[in-house]
């Protein structure tokens, strides 16, 4: 018999451990799938990043690499159009360096970095490829170790721990989408009600995570309470099934929109591009000298360069969207799952 507890305890305690780390899978897998995407469409960002940020003292390394030898804090960091206090590049080198190469060495420089940063994040993108497939296969054995009937009934007793994330997630990209300093939601029109759409999931998936700590908790001793945990079931079930179609929605909208199957707003890209600047770059945004359509606000920006931003940041709406999805559909086959079990309690009179 001692022998038996022996070995029991040991098999127990490994037991935990592995659905422990089943859990810690299943949080790491969307934010490295997330990550991976995000790696493999950096390029176009960082093309306009490398352009606009280039005299930021953040790419001084950047600079010692690429540029000329000797020219790193000087020709090689001649501003766009030369800036608001010069005509154009070669007015700059001229008056700031007595020389006339500087936009020559600042465009070979900037090629050259954007050519490494492609190959970089194309490379790290392979290789979050390879972590995901070997996290799923991983997963995929761990789950047949637990055995499924214990998977399933972890799951069941942790939905309000497994809505964490996408709670977090989607508050977040409202957020940043609505309030952040740069946020571009008053200025596109057209795609300013995603960022409601994410708060409002992120509500949907915290009711359905407070009712399923209710349900957790709530006990069925007759058929009044059996009754009145089926209708928290199908409230449950109907706020999941909101939260799905809100996230289809935004996902369906932002796909669009990043693969240019709509054309994007072009009335106020001065504007836009005056609020994603944050690195002082932009010239005339100061005031009341902004207006929709005022060529002199921030020419330094290109309508292509606010393009590639802001189709990044529908792709990475539409990512995490489809992510979502996947934790709303997960969540709504276990509500069916449990209307079912319920459903068929059985209530004895002593």
């Amino acid at each position: 018999m001692h022998q038996f507890l022996f070995l029991v305890r040991p098999l127990k305690s490994a037991l935990v451990d592995s659905v422990r780390f089943m859990w810690v899978l299943f949080w790491l897998l969307p934010l490295q799938i997330f990550c991976m995407i995000g790696l493999f469409d950096a390029s176009s960002v960082t093309e306009v990043k490398t352009k606009h940020w280039w005299d930021d003292p953040s790419m001084s390394y950047v600079r010692e690499l690429t540029c000329e030898n000797g020219t790193a804090n000087n020709k090689c960091i001649v501003p766009i159009k030369g800036g608001k206090n010069y005509e154009n590049e070669t007015v700059w080198c001229i008056k700031e360096c007595n020389a006339t190469d500087c936009e020559d060495i600042r465009n070979e420089a900037q090629q050259m970095w954007n050519l490494t940063s492609e190959i970089l994040y194309t490379l790290n993108g392979v290789w979050a490829m390879m972590l995901i497939l070997l996290m799923w296969v991983t997963l995929s054995v761990l789950q047949a170790i637990i055995t499924l009937p214990i998977v399933q009934r972890s799951k069941e007793s942790n939905i309000p721990f497994w809505l964490i994330l996408p709670i977090m997630g989607c508050f977040s990209v409202g957020y940043l989408l609505s309030y952040n300093r740069t946020s571009i939601n008053e200025l596109v029109d057209d795609v300013s009600w995603i960022s409601i759409g994410y708060l409002v999931c992120a509500g949907l998936f915290a009711l359905a995570a407070v009712i399923g700590v209710v349900l957790k908790f709530y006990t069925v001793l007759n058929g009044r309470q059996r009754r009145i945990k089926q209708g928290l079931v199908i409230i449950f079930i109907t706020t999941i099934f909101m939260t799905l179609l809100a996230c289809s929605t935004i996902f369906v909208t932002s796909l669009l929109y990043s693969l240019k199957f709509v054309n994007l707003p072009e009335g106020n890209f001065r504007g836009i591009a005056c609020q994603l600047d944050m690195s002082g770059s932009c010239t005339g945004c100061d005031g009341e000298s902004m207006s929709d359509g005022d060529s002199m606000m921030c020419p330094e920006w290109s309508d292509d360069d606010v393009k590639k931003v802001l189709e990044t940041i529908m792709k990475m709406c539409a990512t995490l969207a489809a992510i979502f999805i996947v934790y709303a559909m997960i969540t709504l086959r276990y509500g069916f799952t449990l209307f079912n079990y319920v459903s068929r309690y059985q209530i004895e009179y002593v």
